[in-house]
């Protein structure tokens, strides 16, 4: 629940991958990402989810997939007898038993951890982060910090896409960041705003006072002041309430933005014993957070125990809820089985053969890498392995299921029926194009971060590393043109001579340029050549012009022009053996009678 409108003052803290955040707690300390987890918020969040069988337990179900996924070691901590009382007026207890028993079941099956706290489970999660139990706390608001938390995941649900709803960023807030940012509120600042404005054990608070005027008296340092006096000490705890009173009326000191004279104070406030609550919560003992401190984190799933809660508690039966039950928790239970051979393989006792060996046993190959969004760009590799293998468990030993009614009865269909297509189904989808059906003997695709894949396959990774340097390096080469050799033997030269002859063709204008040129020299005597155009040349010198027309021959009568083409629109033709220059000179046409 946390303080109402507290967010608009400390911000809605820094978005981050939850996987980023695994993966760098990974490569700084060589272990997974510890986190405590306060699962009374998880139940209450899991009541809304509808649909199908048992819906808040199957949201459980696959938020701990989505955990498993991930290099993270969860611990999950209930609430205990001795939390208290009252909650926002509301009488607090321990939930619905049934429902925490089964979450319990489900969350050993999975190899994760689960510890009952003495009192309030946020309390005790904040007490595993600050004693270093654990790196962080994931809760639903930020009441930790009040209990001493030095780093509080909220929030951990979808980021960028709207249709996506698989959980991958959560909202940091670290104690250390808030002073940085201008907050200014600590721990006792926190407890302070609690009191004043509302929380949790106290929801009225002071009448009149909200947020803002709570987090400007927790920056005065008034709530690192009340945090120092002592429950027995009533003269020192009726002086500090004085001074807060006036403050708050004159603003003597300017810790305030303007004077709050209708401000009344209640006798009963600070109410001692919601103080109690926030700074000596009911905790374990030091030896139970020794023993914690020493267990193993690194359980193995029990993959059979699994596949029978599945299937008692959502209905997965038969060989199609099998196949189910493999498609969704090998590509999870990969991740933990790399984890796993990374802390097994520390020592270097096995050789370098065995390891290898090993490795193709679990993975068959990397294809690709990518920097995605959803995981704050950090590498990612494209892992190709066998579903069955991973999971080891036979689903063909389970039957195929009987469907003794038709599809026009009364019968309601499962969601699980079409889960899997029939035989004929899948081959019209793979001629598509589409969606190949899940096949647990085929080898499927996942995306593992990097240094996870580093530190549970290394020799694979090294080998796929090397072999995208051998690309890089073709593709950067510079590439040499191939010269091509002669064939031996073949036509010998010439052989063509005989049938054929080649000549080259001249173009016309270097023709014409060469009929131009005079070829025959001119006559020596005075004959008289006819054009094929009709042209009669005439010479300038000393050639005998033509005859007279005949006596009787009207003068006015106008001879008729044959018709001939235009001079000059024609190529002359080549048997044209006198100098052309002349033909410049024409003084008339003659005109043939």
């Amino acid at each position: 629940m946390g303080i109402k409108g507290i967010y608009k003052e400390i911000g809605t803290g820094k978005r981050i991958s939850l996987t980023k955040l695994a993966v760098e707690k990974l490569e700084e300390t060589g272990r997974p990402l510890r986190l405590a987890i306060d699962i009374s918020i998880w139940q209450f969040q899991v009541q809304a989810a509808r649909g199908g069988s048992n819906p808040a337990i199957r949201t459980l179900f696959y938020r701990l997939l989505r955990l498993l996924g991930l290099s993270i070691q969860p611990i999950f901590v209930f609430d205990g007898p001795n939390k208290p009382a009252f909650k926002r007026n509301k009488r607090s207890g321990r939930g619905d038993g049934v429902a925490t028993s089964m979450a319990k079941r489900l969350i050993k099956l999975f190899g994760f951890q689960v510890h009952d706290a003495p009192g309030e489970a946020e309390a005790e999660c904040a007490l595993l982060q600050q004693t270093g139990i654990v790196d962080a706390v994931l809760s639903e608001d930020v009441d930790t910090i009040m209990f001493g938390c030095t780093r509080t995941l909220r929030n951990w649900s979808s980021e960028g896409s709207k249709a996506s709803k698989t959980p991958t960023h959560v909202s940091m807030y670290d104690t250390e960041e808030l002073q940085k940012t201008g907050s200014g509120l600590d721990r006792e600042g926190m407890v302070l705003v609690a009191l004043m404005s509302g929380g949790d054990y106290l929801p009225e608070g002071i009448p009149g006072a909200g947020v803002k005027l709570a987090c400007e008296a927790a920056r005065a340092g008034f709530g690192k002041s009340l945090c120092k006096l002592k429950k027995s000490d009533t003269l020192e705890l009726a002086t500090w309430k004085e001074w807060l009173t006036f403050e708050l009326r004159h603003n003597e000191s300017g810790f305030f933005r303007t004077r709050h004279k209708a401000l009344t104070v209640p006798d009963s406030f600070p109410n001692l014993d919601v103080l109690g609550y926030y700074t000596h919560p009911v905790v374990s003992r030091t030896s139970t957070l020794d023993r914690l401190r020493s267990q193993s984190w690194d359980n193995p799933v029990d993959v059979q125990g699994l596949r029978e809660f599945t299937r008692e508690t959502f209905d997965w039966n038969y060989r199609i809820g099998a196949i189910k039950f493999i498609k969704v928790l090998a590509p999870c239970l990969l991740v933990r089985k790399m984890m796993s051979r990374s802390i097994q393989n520390n020592d270097g006792a096995k050789p370098a053969e065995t390891l290898e060996k090993e490795e193709l046993e679990l993975v068959k190959s990397i294809t690709s890498t990518r920097a995605h969004f959803s995981t704050d760009a950090t590498p990612e590799l494209r892992i190709s392995f066998i579903p069955t293998k991973i999971v080891g468990y036979d689903f063909q030993e389970e039957p195929e299921e009987v469907i003794e009614y038709g599809r026009d009865g009364l019968a309601l269909n499962s969601d699980d029926e079409f889960e899997a297509p029939a035989e004929d189904e899948a081959e019209s989808v793979a001629k598509t194009g589409g969606r190949k059906p899940f096949n647990p003997t085929e080898p499927d695709l996942s995306w593992i971060p990097e240094t996870i894949a580093k530190f549970g396959i290394p020799i694979t990774v090294e080998d796929w590393e090397e072999a995208q340097r051998a690309k890089l390096a073709a593709r950067e080469r510079p590439k040499v043109p191939r010269q091509r050799g002669k064939k031996a033997g073949g036509m010998a030269a010439g052989a063509l001579d005989k049938f054929v002859k080649v000549t080259k063709n001249i173009p016309r204008s270097k023709e014409t340029d060469k009929d131009s040129t005079p070829q025959l020299p001119m006559p020596s005597s005075p004959v008289r050549m006819r054009s094929p155009l009709g042209i009669s040349p005439i010479p300038s010198q000393g050639l005998p012009l033509p005859p007279p027309s005949p006596k009787g021959t009207p003068q006015n009568v106008r001879p008729t022009r044959s018709r001939l083409p235009k001079p000059g629109l024609q190529r002359l033709p080549k048997q044209l053996s006198y100098p052309l220059a002349p033909l410049r000179r024409l003084s008339r046409i003659v005109v043939p009678l």
